[in-house]
């Protein structure tokens, strides 16, 4: 239930970073890392590209969260380390994806 519901508020939260971007690096929202407020190149390349990753996992957290659902019964005493740490990992890409592109284009 947790990897769902936590695809949901990640697909809605992706939605709105590739509608309502931020123009300008700041300090309040978009995906901000010291290498993605380096420049506004940079700037504006993390925020389209970390998006699209972030859909990506969204989608992926809904439907592994819906299969978990029909097929798993809640009754083991660890189901909700299992669902936290899947959580955890499963943002994990959308960091590294996005921070690996970053360095490609500094090394540009």
């Amino acid at each position: 239930m947790l990897v769902f519901i936590t695809g949901l508020g990640t697909l809605i939260g992706s939605l709105i970073l590739k509608s309502a971007s931020p123009q300008n690096v700041n300090r309040v929202y978009g995906y901000r890392t010291k290498r993605s407020k380096k420049n506004q190149k940079l700037w504006d390349f993390a925020q389209k590209y970390s998006a699209k990753v972030l859909t990506i996992t969204a989608v992926l957290n809904i439907v592994i969260g819906l299969i978990i659902m029909i097929f798993v019964k809640f009754d083991n005493e660890y189901y909700l380390f299992f669902e936290l740490g899947w959580v955890v990992v499963s943002i994990l890409p959308v960091f590294l994806l996005t921070e690996r592109k970053l360095m490609e284009m500094e090394q540009c």
